[in-house]
């Protein structure tokens, strides 16, 4: 899920910018670089070729003060190190028109985003019948979500499509209601997603913890998993079945399945018959090679999808083995859901379609999972978008990747789609490719759609098993297989760590609450769904981390003689974050009684953060007021003034409060606290100390 960093390639770019310029020797402040690029050394001119779009910002930048730049190269009009800004600029629009000019760059986003197109086919085809749907609304979904994202989208090159974290949340509502409700429930989530992003609730993203993010995966890969055994029913039975309950009941009753939110089992509980015999074993056998393939091809070549060879080659063991060899067969797509090779157009107008009215019973029933697919989209999309920053070493735009997928959804609700949000596993695949800006994710959507057209007779020949193998491999690479050896270490005591794993494996051991989220997000997405497992695992996570700093807070005692009165004080230096979970444990600190009359509370390494630290104070104040006792709040940060300020109206009157900067702590202790290092003194005194240096190396010389 955390690629390394990728190695920073030649970049031909570059040097065509470069070659606008004087190139007699190279440019001043640009060194070699371990990774194969230049080392930018000027502040500007680092800031400028971030900001610009385009391949080479592939390696991370390092800013040093060493005079000029590439901005700054002499010409006959300036001299070097003149005119810094206006040179930035010169450069980055000689960039700019570099590579909107560069066959070279046009060439490799185009590749990208075919290759990505390709590998988008077999797995949009895959989640469509996973979801229960035609295999034509999860490709029409990943067109329209990939072509509208690549344009509105805050992350260039990163892919959106149909995604199995979606696909495994529109089962329930197609089986109860229809697929026409689920066209409702997608144009709603995108709604949804626009207004979040809107508010500026993708930033809440980085608050999502590691084990919420880990479990997230692990669910899904368990739950997109056991939903591929449902395709080895057998359709046949199946759909004898539905027409005798069709002829005795006059419809199909699907009631049954309203109970479940993702169906992590009805392959297992819906008492289905699965294939038998021959059928069986030509299916698992094909699933076997799709899914090898996909496994082993990468370490070979990664010039081509290994999805896509891997549905080629069980396409033709299906074709050759299977059916001509041995006289058997496996089902296909065509046999559950045939293709047609037409446009994508209005729900409304399209005859397999009966849309419901747009009323107040039709939102009431798609407003659950409509809130459920954004937040999921919303979740997977982010944190896809944050793993491309990682590696591109660039900044995406969360709000506007928000309403970019809320905007691409609404569209696909109302052209007959499934939704969808950001795929990981084709946007590494794009990213690998040396793909950068938005012309590539566009050309995988617009591909997309060629593809569908022209070949969707092929698609109606893949066998289904073949998709399967290529899902499995998707569950294979989703799945954090880390994180068991990490829960294992986590749940064995030390003793039996150090006796069956090695001292350096057996200090790799996380906290058992870190584990425990891990768990319970992987659990709760199995028999509820991820939104909730989500919001399962935020609430434990943030009542583990309440509960542990509830005791960090503590204070450091002393006792002074205030020079101007001759009366004792009592200082105590309050360290940690005073906010509810802490505030029993901070008031159980002082000694009220004994303590004498003037008690001052300094802040300085110390937080307050909400209300409750507020009636904290209030209630330490009411309890030296007992004693005719007086409590000061001195050298508050700049956060715990703002609160104790805005609240003062609220602070009982035996509670001070001083906001002017005083020096209570002794000089000694000054530069053992951080908060109080005074860079000015400390120059001053490494001058004095030189000045003397200098003095005695003078002495030593007779002078």
């Amino acid at each position: 899920f955390r690629p390394q960093r990728e190695t920073r390639p030649r970049d031909p770019i570059q040097e065509i910018v470069q070659g606008a310029l004087p190139q007699s020797s190279p440019p001043a402040g640009q060194m070699s670089s371990p990774r194969g690029g230049s080392t930018s050394s000027n502040t500007a001119a680092v800031a400028v070729t971030s900001a610009l779009p385009g391949p080479t910002l592939l390696g991370r930048h390092t800013a040093t003060e060493v005079p000029g730049s590439v901005c700054d190269a002499a010409t006959p009009e300036k001299p070097a190190g003149a005119g810094t800004g206006s040179r930035c600029r010169e450069a980055a629009r000689a960039r700019a028109a570099a590579q909107g000019l560069s066959l070279a760059f046009v060439l490799k986003e185009a590749l990208s985003g075919v290759t990505v197109a390709l590998a988008m086919v077999p797995e949009a085809v895959a989640f469509s019948l996973a979801a229960g749907l035609k295999p034509k609304v999860g490709l029409i979904s990943s067109f329209f979500v990939c072509l509208v994202t690549s344009l509105l989208g805050g992350r260039p090159a990163m892919v959106s499509g149909a995604t199995g974290s979606i696909a495994v949340l529109v089962g329930p509502i197609i089986q109860t209601h229809g697929v026409e409700y689920l066209f409702y429930a997608v144009m709603l989530m995108g709604l949804f997603q626009i207004v979040a992003g809107l508010l500026g609730v993708g930033n809440l993203v980085r608050l999502v913890p590691v084990p919420v993010e880990i479990g997230f995966c692990n669910g899904l890969a368990l739950v997109i998993g056991l939903a591929q055994f449902s395709n080895y029913h057998d359709i046949n039975k199946i759909k004898a079945a539905e027409a005798a309950a069709k002829l005795v009941a006059g419809a199909n009753n699907t009631a049954e399945a309203a109970g479940r939110q993702l169906g992590s089992f009805d392959a297992f509980t819906k008492g289905k018959p699965f294939i038998q015999g021959e059928e069986a074993v030509f299916a698992g056998i094909i699933t076997a090679i799709a899914f090898f393939v996909c496994l082993f091809l990468p370490k070979l070549t990664k010039k081509v999808p290994s999805a896509l060879v891997a549905i080629v080659v069980a396409t033709a063991f299906e074709w050759l083995v299977a059916r001509m060899a041995f006289g058997s067969h496996t089902p296909l797509v065509g046999d559950i859901a045939e293709l047609h090779g037409s446009l994508p157009n209005i729900a409304w107008l399209e005859s397999d379609y009966s849309m419901p009215p747009l009323n107040f019973e039709t939102f009431r029933e798609v407003l659950p999972l409509s809130i459920t697919m954004a937040a999921v989209g919303l979740l997977e999309s982010l944190m896809t978008l944050n793993l491309i920053d990682e590696i591109t070493d660039t900044k995406g735009n969360t709000m506007r990747e928000c309403i970019g997928q809320g905007v691409a959804n609404m569209i696909c609700g109302v052209l007959g789609g499934m939704g969808g949000c950001a795929m990981i596993g084709q946007s590494m695949i794009n990213v690998n490719s040396g793909a950068r800006q938005r012309v590539s994710s566009a050309t995988a959507g617009i591909c997309l759609l060629l593809i569908v057209m022209a070949f969707y007779q092929g698609i109606n020949c893949i066998p289904v098993s073949g998709l399967v193998g290529v899902m499995f491999n998707v569950v294979f690479h989703t799945f954090e297989w880390r994180s068991l050896k990490l829960m294992l270490l986590a749940a064995l005591p030390l003793s039996m760590r150090e006796k069956f794993f090695s001292e350096a494996r057996s200090r790799q051991k996380i906290r058992r609450a870190d584990a425990l989220v891990i768990l319970v997000v992987t659990l709760v997405t199995l028999f509820t769904d991820l939104a909730t497992a989500v919001a399962v695992g935020m609430v434990l996570a943030c009542f583990m981390f309440a509960f542990d700093s509830a005791t960090q807070v503590t204070v450091d005692t002393r006792l002074t003689v205030d020079a101007a009165t001759g009366k004792t004080v009592k200082y105590y230096d309050v360290h940690g974050i005073l906010f509810f979970g802490s505030c029993t444990h901070f008031l159980s600190l002082f000694d009220e009684k004994n303590d004498p009359e003037d008690v001052r509370l300094v802040f300085d390494a110390g937080y307050i953060v909400d209300y409750s630290a507020i009636e904290a104070l209030n209630k330490l104040g009411e309890r030296y007021g007992a004693y005719k006792k007086r409590v000061t709040l001195q050298e508050l940060k700049p956060q715990s003034a703002s609160i104790v300020q805005k609240s003062s109206g609220l602070l009982v009157k035996e509670l001070a409060v001083s906001l002017v900067e005083e020096e209570v702590l002794p000089a000694e202790r000054e530069h053992l606290n951080v908060e109080h290092f005074d860079l000015a003194d400390h120059h001053a005194e490494h001058h004095h100390e030189e000045e003397d240096e200098h003095k005695d190396e003078l002495t030593a010389h007779g002078v």
